[in-house]
């Protein structure tokens, strides 16, 4: 059987250094995959040499370039603070021209779409298969008035519609329900002990010239985007008093400045690309990691950061509801001005508590093995 992997985004800054998580995944479902699967790549180029830069061996990755099995798309998303209307348009296009592009290329018995997000659905919907049987990950399981706003009823029936033109569908949040087309609960991040051990244990030292923190502290990691509530998040913090750390790339170098100047000085930000050691440091250091993300939008969608946070040890803090529709324990709260300095106060015996949960997490949800056998199911089933 054939299978095309599919990146239409290509997300990336000014710079053209990509960002999100996926060339990643594209590196981790390339490795879980090409070994049962005939697979071909279809990517814009700077997910393709961010992607070769995360292979564990790159022996068949090289195979398949050589074979001319990994396929180029033309365009790519940059990623800016602020998008002109004309950008927002234009991003629209380029993501369909991608799309149509892989799909009328790709000879392959199925055609996945592991990182998506609206537009796709509304080109299947719009275009249709092409013919093609697609199978797409779905970060979310629709559309509501009180998470999208005034037109999700539209964007619901356009999903809808698409799901007819999907053979399967892989969830990655629990209890999704799809009206027009089957499912399967798999998580988009997977445990692997090869990786995460060395860092959860607090035995690895990581080579950098970032000052991590000697004492205990919370971290808030990622691109920070403006669907980020840092606002808020700083300002708890900085009323607090608990040391914050946080660390990523900044779209918005006004928004930053604005942070920096209305934050305490237990607040620290560091603009930067972390690298993957520094990354897993920082988190697998901390005692806390904050997720300042919508109630609205990641009450039903997932969080790589959350799912790392379980992989290394390290206690989220975030809205109970995203917590709650993640089924990840850790310390809850209904808004950032209800935080208060004796909720990060937790007992020897309660920290116990949450890492034997996140080791049950990780053995019986999020191990490598078990997904890699599941998404192996669900694509030979399409």
């Amino acid at each position: 059987m054939k299978l095309s992997l599919v990146e239409y985004q290509g997300r990336q800054d000014t710079t053209g250094r990509p960002v999100g998580h996926a060339p990643k995944v594209l590196a981790q479902y390339f490795e879980m995959v090409q070994g049962s699967f005939d697979t071909d790549i279809f990517a814009p180029e700077c997910i393709l040499k961010e992607s070769e830069k995360k292979l564990s061996d790159r022996k068949a990755w090289d195979e398949r370039k050589k074979s001319k099995n990994i396929h180029i798309l033309p365009n790519s998303l940059t990623m800016k603070g602020k998008n002109s209307f004309s950008d927002k348009v234009l991003n629209k296009f380029r993501m369909f021209s991608n799309i149509n592009k892989a799909l009328k290329n790709s000879q392959a018995d199925v055609v996945w779409f592991f990182n998506t997000e609206y537009y796709l659905m509304l080109y299947l919907a719009l275009v249709g298969n092409h013919g093609k049987k697609v199978c797409v990950t779905s970060f979310m399981e629709g559309f509501t008035a009180k998470k999208n706003g005034k037109f999700a009823g539209i964007k619901q029936k356009i999903f809808e519609k698409a799901q007819k033109k999907i053979s399967v569908i892989i969830a990655t949040g629990y209890g999704y329900n799809f009206k027009n087309a089957k499912s399967v609960f798999i998580p988009d991040y997977t445990y692997d002990e090869r990786i995460y051990g060395k860092f959860s244990d607090g035995s690895y030292e990581c080579e950098t010239e970032l000052a991590i923190p000697d004492g205990k502290y919370a971290v808030c990691l990622g691109t920070m985007n403006p669907e980020k509530q840092l606002e808020e998040m700083t300002e708890a913090f900085s009323r607090i008093g608990y040391p914050l750390v946080v660390a990523g790339r900044f779209y918005d170098k006004e928004r930053l400045e604005r942070l920096r100047d209305k934050a305490a000085d237990n607040v620290t930000f560091i603009d930067s690309y972390l690298s993957v050691d520094e990354y897993y440091t920082l988190l697998a250091k901390a005692e806390y990691t904050v997720l300042p993300y919508s109630p609205e939008q990641y009450g039903t969608q997932t969080s790589g950061v959350l799912q790392e946070s379980v992989f290394c040890g390290t206690i989220p803090v975030s809205y109970s509801r995203v917590l709650d529709g993640n089924r990840v324990n850790g310390i809850g709260f209904e808004c950032f001005d209800k935080l208060r300095p004796e909720d990060l106060e937790i007992t020897a015996e309660k920290r116990q508590e949450y890492l034997d949960e996140y080791a049950r997490l990780r053995r019986d949800v999020y191990d490598k093995y078990k997904i890699e056998k599941d998404l192996r199911a669900a694509l030979a089933g399409c």
